[in-house]
């Protein structure tokens, strides 16, 4: 079944978190159902505040982004594209 994705920030990390660095829950991760082409990282998709967590050590400047399945993907504008420590 086709869906539409909507996404207002990406977040590069080096580690995988255990909850989303935006919203700071857990019950709301999906894995693996967008992938980066850019950088070729794991990616996290938390759909309670649409933001995309991509596990990477490049940094990320523009993103080239592509669906597992046949979902739409729709970045919100302006998007956000930060970088997390921990």
């Amino acid at each position: 079944m086709a869906r539409t994705i909507f996404i207002k920030e990406i977040i590069s990390i080096l580690k995988e978190p255990k909850f989303c660095p935006t919203c700071q829950k857990e019950d709301k991760l999906e894995k693996d159902i967008i992938r980066e082409e850019r950088s070729g990282g794991k990616t996290i998709l938390c759909t309670r505040c649409e933001a995309l967590i991509v596990i990477t050590n490049h940094n990320i400047k523009q993103v080239e982004l592509s669906s597992t399945k046949d979902d739409t993907i729709m970045l919100k504008e302006p998007h956000l594209i930060r970088k997390v420590v921990y």
